[in-house]
């Protein structure tokens, strides 16, 4: 009979608890894509400022390709948090990500100083985004 009552408790429980479940692993999801991002363009600076224009290439590239996944996963998101500040976040999202093509673009044209210097303003704007993403509790 206990087993009968507990089955049903149970199920109940796992639906309550399951939006709340989405909710969380959204944000964490959009946490470490937005970390990923800050440290690929970390890493354009880093090889870029070796001298080396097919990394700041092959790096940005990566980094456009995160940043277009961030902006489905916020635009998709459950979370609340997220949804309040969905206008801004993709305006900051989309900001690192023409400065990442930017530095792509002039990387692949074997301007190493200016595609070094597009590389430092997409890390800023990746750092700008990462505050903006760990302000949200």
């Amino acid at each position: 009979m206990q087993s009968r009552l507990l089955i049903p408790i149970v199920l109940i429980l796992l639906l309550i608890d399951a939006p709340a479940r989405a909710e969380e692993e959204s944000l964490r999801s959009v946490r470490q894509l937005t970390n990923e991002i800050y440290r690929l363009s970390l890493d354009m600076i880093t090889h870029g400022s070796e001298g080396h224009h097919h990394e700041i290439v092959s790096y940005g590239q990566e980094m456009i390709r995160r940043s277009e996944a961030l902006i489905q996963e916020v635009e998709s998101s459950p979370s609340p948090k997220i949804k309040e500040k969905k206008e801004t976040l993709l305006t900051s999202i989309n900001a690192t990500l023409n400065k990442a093509k930017e530095a792509v673009r002039l990387g692949e044209a074997e301007k190493t100083d200016p595609a070094l210097d597009a590389s430092r303003k997409a890390s800023f704007r990746a750092k700008q985004l990462r505050q903006q993403i760990q302000s949200l509790k």
